[in-house]
């Protein structure tokens, strides 16, 4: 069996760190709500559970994946940011989402920034790309806020889906 370790990252006022069980109730209202409909979503509490082990499973087989963020002060998990590379992927993705109490606070670009700063000084991934569905306005406009660019249109699983490009950060 491989021994592996998820990293806990801290920023101002967030802690990113590894998926727990106690999550599964916020993923399970945020799977079943409208939010989730550009990330997978609508899903049902056995495939909310399959999503958050699968992403611990995806530190192990990996050696990078999604961290949960919480808010500092109050402990509450907000959403989740890193990266994904699934069968289907042409390259690593910096995706994230972010709970509805949690909108237009600035948690997603706190984290995002936070992993994308991570991923390239430990595992040399310095030039990232973000898939999102042509529909998702708010992706969209935190993707650019962010630096990245439209690069192309694409598909992935079947979907029209549109690949930003971020910026290049230096990897150690």
């Amino acid at each position: 069996m491989t021994s592996f370790a998820i990293p806990t990252v801290e920023t101002d006022r967030l802690i990113l760190r590894a998926p727990k069980l106690s999550d599964l109730p916020r993923m399970e209202a945020f799977f079943a709500s409208k939010r989730s409909a550009y990330v997978g979503g609508p899903r049902d509490a056995m495939a909310c559970f399959t999503s958050l082990t699968s992403r611990i499973g995806h530190w192990a087989v990996r050696g990078f994946g999604l961290w949960h963020f919480e808010d500092k002060t109050t402990g509450t998990f907000m959403g989740w940011a890193g990266i994904i590379d699934a069968p289907g992927w042409h390259e690593p993705e910096l995706g994230w989402s972010v709970m509805e109490d949690g909108e237009g606070k600035g948690y997603a670009s706190e984290a995002v920034l936070a992993a994308r700063d991570y991923v390239a000084r430990h595992f040399g991934l310095g030039h990232l790309m973000s898939y999102i569905a042509p529909a998702n306005d708010r992706s969209i406009t935190m993707a650019k806020r962010l630096g990245a660019e439209f690069e192309r249109e694409h598909s992935l699983m079947g979907k029209s889906c549109h690949i930003y490009r971020h910026p290049k950060v230096e990897t150690v």
